[in-house]
């Protein structure tokens, strides 16, 4: 559309798009991370470095995909002292601090890259095993699936990073009030 065409003559807008597609072949990736970024003051990328919430402009809006309306999405959560609810199926009281809960989050998020390394099936398949033994969620027992859910249905940090992630993309940590979760985006 005309709104998201840079400011210039309507005939050099193919090519500048084609000239920040040479500059930028992930600006796709880019612009999902930093609206993970700007979503969760403390985002890390999937290998635990802090994502980057600023960008060289504006995103292309051509070279985005359409946001769906729903997404499916796998996560494992750990609960700390001071999440709304420090409770769990796990432990029916909850001491550990935020800063020991991302620690072995972060753990968890290693052996998830390793995975992810082999196959997207073994990815998955890893992410199952893991949710079912260590999220403190009650959607432990489906391997951490929440299924599909739309807009406004999640606190709000965790909606930004599902909507963000690409089917089969594995997101850095996310916190929210109810602990730090890792998120694998499966539909």
């Amino acid at each position: 559309s005309s709104s998201s065409r840079q400011p210039s003559s309507s005939n050099s807008a193919p090519t500048s798009v084609l000239k920040q597609k040479q500059q930028s072949p992930h600006s796709n990736t880019t612009a999902t991370a930093t609206s993970t970024a700007t979503a969760t003051a403390t985002a890390t990328t999937s290998t635990g470095a802090m994502t980057n919430a600023t960008t060289s402009g504006p995103p292309n809006k051509k070279l985005k995909r359409s946001a769906p309306k729903e997404v499916r999405v796998l996560h494992i959560l750990k609960k700390h002292k001071d999440s709304r609810r420090p409770s769990s199926w796990r432990a029916p009281k909850i001491t550990s601090t935020k800063e020991e809960a991302t620690e072995e989050l972060q753990q968890l998020l290693e052996v998830l890259q390793e995975s992810k390394q082999v196959s997207s099936e073994e990815l998955r398949a890893t992410f199952e095993e893991l949710a079912r033994t260590e999220s403190d969620c009650s959607s432990a027992k489906r391997g951490g699936d929440l299924g599909f859910f739309g807009r406004k249905k999640m606190q709000p940090a965790f909606e930004h990073a599902s909507f963000a992630l690409e089917i089969g993309e594995l997101s850095g940590i996310v916190e929210t009030s109810s602990g730090v979760h890792v998120i694998l985006r499966i539909g």
